[in-house]
């Protein structure tokens, strides 16, 4: 009986999931799910409790379809998700919300994953939830940046540097040495700096794969941060905005081609634009990637920045045509490649390197 839910107490809120005729609210139950996060197995990693980043996302799925709701004046059931729903909260969340497609396919994904939770703890669902699909932008529509070494010795020589702007500056700068995620370099203390008589390492926990990493250091400005200068802590959401700033600051500002929302037609549009405006925090981990590739072996850099899938490495970093055809090729063919921003230079591995101008 569906009413056997709200009495199993492994679920320790027998009272508070609303139902109705035998059904569970939708967001009752992802509110449930979410409060016990942390002792739910995690998926291809034999690990138990969920990330914080994950959290996070199962807390914005709840923000949209909550939304969703208000908008189509409509209450979402777990055993009423149906294909008109799915496809209705796809709409909202692809025309009327304008999220891009990882993000769409995203929030799908896990919309699936809770009604299958749903099915294991005993709750009918629509069978239709077997077939919700989730999407991705293609490969060779993504337009990602790194920052050369080049530009990296420009922000390492900068001076004068506002204060507001020192703690973001210095993870910026240890970010790019060690290539970790943002989520797991701004939890960086102190405790995780280790002296060793060959030299100084950094042992990390990854949220997302709950895999231990240890990254040695060589570069002694990022060192002499961490031994005397280490960085307060910063949100992301101030880190994001402030390393524009810095990147501006360095100089980082060749024209390269994006993705914007156009505010007018509520779409996105490719336009040009100086490079700092398209720097985020994933640019430390991808700049790494890109500019260790080739002298640290793949499997090595991948567990350093915590990939777990090759073929990461065969999405190029900026987007021109010659690029795109040359890079679906290797793709096809299994082949890695990697592109050196603003060098115009593409080495294919791992017997062929090839040069040409942009």
């Amino acid at each position: 009986m569906q009413s056997n839910f709200y009495t199993k107490p492994k679920f320790n809120t027998p009272n508070t999931i609303s139902k109705r005729k035998d059904s569970v609210l939708f967001l009752d139950y992802l509110a449930h799910f979410i409060s016990n996060s942390a002792t739910k197995r995690v998926q291809g990693y034999g690990t138990v409790g969920l990330a914080k980043n994950t959290i996070r996302t199962y807390n914005s799925l709840h923000r949209v379809v909550k939304a969703f709701e208000l908008d189509r004046s409509e209450i979402l059931y777990i055993n009423t998700i149906d294909k008109y729903t799915a496809e209705s909260f796809t709409h909202f969340l692809k025309i009327d919300q304008q999220y891009s497609d990882n993000y769409c396919g995203q929030l799908l994904k896990l919309l699936k994953v809770i009604l299958r939770d749903a099915v294991k703890s005993g709750l009918e669902v629509h069978p239709y939830s077997n077939y919700i699909g989730s999407f991705k932008e293609k490969s060779s529509d993504r337009i990602l940046y790194i920052l050369n070494p080049t530009e990296i010795k420009s922000l390492k020589e900068l001076r004068d540097i506002p204060e507001v702007y020192t703690d973001s500056y210095r993870w910026l700068l240890v970010g790019l040495s060690v290539g970790q995620r943002v989520s797991d370099l701004l939890n960086l203390s102190p405790n995780n700096i280790r002296q060793a008589p060959t030299g100084l390492y950094i042992d990390i926990l990854h949220q997302k794969t709950k895999k231990a990493v240890t990254v040695g250091l060589a570069d002694p400005l990022v060192i002499d941060i961490l031994e005397s200068r280490f960085p307060n802590k910063v949100s992301q959401v101030v880190f994001n905005k402030q390393i524009k700033a810095l990147c501006k600051m360095a100089g980082v500002e060749g024209l390269v081609s994006g993705f914007k929302n156009n505010p007018k037609t509520r779409r996105k549009e490719i336009v040009n634009t100086p490079k700092y405006e398209f720097v985020t925090s994933h640019i430390m981990q991808r700049s790494f990637a890109s500019n260790y590739y080739g002298k640290i072996e793949t499997p090595l850099l991948m567990n350093i920045t915590g990939h777990s899938k090759r073929e990461y490495f065969s999405v190029l970093y900026r987007d021109t045509s010659k690029q795109r055809r040359i890079g679906r090729f290797i793709y096809a063919t299994g082949w890695s490649y990697l592109v050196g921003s603003g060098s115009g230079y593409l080495s294919i591995t791992p017997c062929l390197s090839i040069s040409f101008s942009c």
